[in-house]
């Protein structure tokens, strides 16, 4: 898949991540994903380690208005794609297999991912998913890690935001190498009815990170990378 530069971070460039990933899983062949925005690009100039785990992952979407206006302005025409509806349309997909395609949710505070999976339960009756959340320590970490070696799922979703999800992934892909390992945020906050996703018009105008600051107004530290990112997209020669 052909790739492009973001401030030395790949992005590869698709109109079918989906389909490409579930050929991956149809011939079980493992791979971490990254669903990259202007956020995670500029934590990344600074922490060398989710550098590392952006540049050696084997995938990476460009989830973000900000990526994408980057890559357009270097003559890169690719549409961006919200690593949640990514994430739901594989498990939809592979929901409707039942245990043959076992889904892993892990992440977010104490019974979330409870809700999230009874969610996707009364869509796909069949569909089977291990969960828990992303609390655990001691024992109890020791007890998950090895429910996924044993039941071996076809997509684990990881939700410890960044860049904590990407080095559990790194560190735990021998539990199930064969799996799609992504990194989904607070997506399971959004399943399970915890958060509101943006409406319709912030997504459409490229305005997500307003409506997350309106719900989250603590994160705006967070939120000056944006503009960061794009003065530095104005100059960066790379």
């Amino acid at each position: 898949m052909k790739t492009f530069s973001v401030f030395d971070l790949p992005i590869h460039l698709s109109d079918d991540y989906e389909g490409w990933l579930c050929d991956r899983i149809y011939h079980n062949i493992g791979t971490h994903v990254v669903t990259m925005n202007s956020e995670m690009a500029m934590m990344a100039q600074k922490n060398n380690d989710l550098k590392q785990y952006i540049q050696n992952a084997d995938l990476v979407v460009p989830d973000g208005s900000g990526v994408v206006l980057y890559l357009r302005q270097r003559g890169q025409k690719q549409k961006r794609v919200a690593g949640i509806e990514l994430a739901e349309s594989l498990v939809k997909r592979l929901g409707q297999k039942g245990k043959e395609n076992p889904i892993c949710f892990y992440g977010a505070a104490v019974g979330v991912t409870d809700k999230a999976a009874k969610k996707f339960q009364a869509l796909i009756p069949d569909i089977y998913i291990i969960n828990n959340h992303g609390f655990l320590q001691g024992d109890d970490l020791q007890a998950w890690c090895e429910k996924i070696k044993q039941v071996q799922p076809k997509l684990i979703l990881v939700g410890l935001g960044v860049p904590r999800q990407e080095e559990w992934i790194v560190n735990h892909r021998h539990l199930a190498p064969n799996a799609v390992w992504i990194g989904v945020g607070g997506s399971f906050d959004i399943w399970g009815g915890v958060k509101e996703r943006a409406p319709k018009f912030f997504c459409d105008n490229n305005l997500e990170w307003l409506y997350r600051l309106y719900q989250e107004p603590w994160r705006w530290k967070r939120m000056m990378m944006l503009p960061r990112f794009f003065i530095k997209s104005l100059f960066y020669k790379g």
